[in-house]
Order: C-alpha cells, then sequence, then structure tokens
C-alpha cells in the first residue's frame, strides 16, 4: 500500500472510490478542495491510499483502498489546526486509516499545527493518541416504498403537524440550481445571529453550487412569498444528506419545519433515493429528539483529535463547553447589530469553518 497527493488524474478514480465505498460521504468528494481554496485560500492536502504501485496496475478505481480529505486551517484564535473536512477519512479498513493517518501527521509535523482533526466521522478508528469522542448523531431515515407508504410510517402527530403548515399558507419550493441560495442564506444568517453563532459567508454557498453542481438541494418554506426557513442538502449515490439548514423563530408557529423535512424525505423518495441523512446533531439536543420524531436510526458521530504539541487536545465541542469566553461570545453575538454580525461573521468562520 502507498499513500500519496490527489492530482487532477486521480480526480475521476478517487470520486468513484467515494461513491461506491460503505463510508463515501458527500464532504469526501474532491470538489470540497475547490470549495476551499476559492472560499478560504486554505491549503488543502487530499490524501489517498492505493493497494499497489501505480506502475503494478492500470489505476482504475477499485486500486484506491482509502481517501483522507485535509485543509490547513492557520488560526490565530484556535491555533493552527491540520483537519479533514466533515466526514473524516474513507477507508476499507482501520489498517489504511492508520496508514493515510501517519501521513497526515507527519504533514502535521512539517505544517507545524497545534492537533490533527478528524472531523466528524461515521467510525472511530483506532488511533491510541487520539481524544475520541461522540458528542453528535445522526438519524438515518428510510424513504424508499411511495410516497403514501412513506408518509404512511410517519407518526400520525408528524402528517398533523405537516397539514397545520399548509393550513397557515405555507409554500415551498425545491431549488437543484442555485436560484434560492440567496433565500437559503438570507434564513441561515438570521438564524445563526439569533443562535449566537457567526455565520460563514455567501462566496461559500455560492462555491458550494458551483464546484457541487448537480449534487445538491434547497428546500425553501415560504410564508407571504418570504423565506422563513432553508435546508441545504447534498446527494450522492441512494442517499440525501442534510448538511445545513434554518427556521426563523418567529415563524416557528406556523410549523414551518415539519413542512420542509416532510418535503426533505418526500422530495427524495420522488428521485429515487432510499435514505434520508438528517444530519448532525448534538445528541439529546432539542433538534436531535425532533429528528427522532421521523422515525430513523442513531448514528454516533466521532471526533478524533490528535495533540503535536505533547498535551491532550480537547475536541471543538468540548473547548466550547469548557471555555467560559467562547459561552460569553455567543451571549453577546445576537446583540451586535445583524450587518456588523453578516461583516465579522464570514471572517470568523474562516477560523472554523465547520463548527
Amino acid at each position: 500500500m502507498i499513500v500519496t497527493e490527489l492530482t487532477h488524474q486521480d480526480r475521476a478514480d478517487w470520486d468513484a472510490y467515494v461513491r461506491a465505498a460503505p463510508g463515501g460521504l458527500p464532504q469526501h468528494l474532491s470538489a470540497w478542495r475547490d470549495v476551499l481554496e476559492a472560499t478560504y485560500g486554505y491549503r488543502t492536502r487530499y490524501l489517498l491510499a492505493r493497494a499497489e504501485a501505480r506502475n503494478q496496475s492500470d489505476g482504475a478505481a477499485s486500486s484506491i483502498v482509502g481517501v483522507m480529505p485535509l485543509f490547513l486551517v492557520p488560526s490565530f484564535l484556535t491555533g493552527r489546526t491540520l483537519s479533514t473536512m466533515p466526514g473524516g477519512l474513507c477507508a476499507d479498513n482501520d489498517t489504511v486509516a492508520q496508514a493515510l493517518i501517519a501521513r497526515a501527521t507527519e504533514i502535521a509535523d512539517a505544517c507545524n499545527a497545534r492537533r490533527l482533526v478528524v472531523q466528524d466521522g461515521r467510525t472511530a478508528w483506532t488511533l491510541p493518541t487520539a481524544n475520541t469522542s461522540a458528542h453528535h448523531e445522526a438519524w438515518l431515515v428510510d424513504v424508499s416504498g411511495s410516497e403514501e407508504e412513506l408518509s404512511g410510517r410517519l407518526h400520525r402527530n408528524i402528517r398533523r403537524q405537516i397539514r397545520m403548515a399548509e393550513k397557515n399558507g405555507l409554500t415551498t419550493r425545491i431549488d437543484r440550481n442555485g436560484e434560492t441560495a440567496d433565500d437559503f442564506y438570507a434564513v441561515l444568517s438570521r438564524f445563526t445571529h439569533q443562535s449566537g453563532t457567526p455565520v460563514f459567508g455567501r462566496s461559500f454557498v455560492a462555491n458550494v453550487v458551483k464546484y457541487l453542481g448537480g449534487h445538491y438541494n434547497i428546500v425553501t418554506v415560504y410564508h407571504e412569498e418570504k423565506p422563513i426557513g432553508s435546508y441545504f442538502q447534498l446527494e450522492m449515490a441512494e442517499t440525501v444528506y442534510g448538511v445545513w439548514g434554518a427556521t426563523l423563530h418567529e415563524y416557528l408557529n406556523l410549523r414551518p419545519v415539519y413542512l420542509a423535512y416532510w418535503e426533505i424525505l418526500a422530495d427524495a423518495n420522488r428521485h429515487g433515493f432510499t435514505c434520508v441523512d438528517m444530519g448532525r446533531s448534538p445528541a439529546e439536543s432539542n433538534a436531535s429528539k425532533f429528528k427522532r420524531q421521523w422515525g430513523g436510526e442513531s448514528v454516533p458521530i466521532f471526533q478524533q483529535t490528535i495533540s503535536l504539541n505533547g498535551t491532550q487536545d480537547a475536541s471543538v465541542t468540548e473547548r466550547t463547553q469548557s471555555d467560559g469566553r467562547l459561552r460569553s461570545f455567543m451571549q453577546i453575538w445576537p446583540h451586535i447589530p445583524f450587518p456588523v454580525a453578516q461583516f465579522l461573521g464570514p471572517k470568523l468562520r474562516r477560523h472554523v469553518p465547520f463548527a
């Protein structure tokens, strides 16, 4: 097995491997390298493992046994960090994963990084020196069968809430061309400001739409033509993956979240997908409990942090919970004027792009 870095000639093989691998996620696709470089100017190091040297094979996708998309965050706020994309790495087995992580650790050392983070992985790889935590979970919902069967599998209270949203005059639009990206961003930026979290910039959304064209959808809920809820999904193989979404607090009584989630599930069903991954939520949080109502299966999401400065480094979640300054920041942020928050938010998010 050899570990090399992604070249332009490897991209088709890389993506074919990710799409076919049981542990493959949309965030593992090579297009994210373009998104990160175009949005933030990050240095990226996309590692791939092959079962044998290329001169002994034809370089087909089947010879790839693992991939690890990495980017370097040179942050004065959190310290220089080499991180995977959310989703961690994708590998055939633990041996391959350890080979990729060994090479990633060498790169992190050479870059003078404070830590190496395997972020939001669906597998807890065997890493004795890592701090491994699972503070988040995802809910996977079966959307196979007919749309009527899908609706019938929902609890009657869920169906009642959806009908209430429709009676309240809410409408939805499903977009696969980026036409509602501004509506999505308008809702998300307002919601994150209310919640005490800086938002990423419009350019990030524009680059996702540009480089992942044909592999996403945006479901937006409107009240009297005003966007009040919007959810961004990635599509790969047989699964639709929820990645970002928000609903304005002042409209929650109209039940827009129920209508949005139903449209996400029904649209996936209509397009032949068999599963909806509702995305990451803190375990046992209100968001996670809401997703549980839709009849899915919970899977843990792991953070694995390897400290490179001789101390045990906590995960982002653990640092947020223990750092009083961060908690104070989240309390102050909603009181900053919204235009100021929109200006400062993307600059801050450059330091924690996928927090």
